[in-house]
């Protein structure tokens, strides 16, 4: 994942502030969930997330977020307390202190689909 990250700061897709708190993401990630770095589920979480950090810092945000029916499901998990404490380390790791709601509900959902994915290889 870590190379993923490389290619995506050199070709300038992702900014520095982004790819080293991916890092620190990464770090608590696999602390918590070992998820093997190959599952697309992760990369794809993990991308979304830099790109996401860096519309938020740079004010460009999405303007619509996550249907609320999927995230009334995310809420009614079982495992959603789960979900938030770890999305929220997850923000704080990225150094976010604000989250516009369009683009924190997507970081939500892939928080909450990497732990299905952990539970799953579990």
């Amino acid at each position: 994942m870590k190379d993923r990250l490389d290619l995506l700061q050199q070709a300038n897709v992702i900014s520095a502030q982004a790819y080293q708190g991916c890092l620190r993401v990464l770090a608590i990630i696999d602390e918590q969930l070992g998820i093997s770095h190959d599952s697309e589920q992760y990369q794809m979480a993990i991308t979304h997330l830099a790109r996401a950090s860096d519309r938020i810092w740079q004010h460009e945000a999405v303007s619509e977020g996550l249907d609320q029916e999927v995230l009334d499901e995310i809420i009614a998990d079982e495992s959603y307390p789960r979900t938030l404490k770890l999305h929220h380390q997850v923000i704080d790791a990225m150094g976010l202190s604000t989250l516009p709601d369009s683009e924190e509900g997507f970081m939500l959902a892939n928080v909450f689909a990497l732990i299905q994915v952990s539970l799953e290889d579990a």
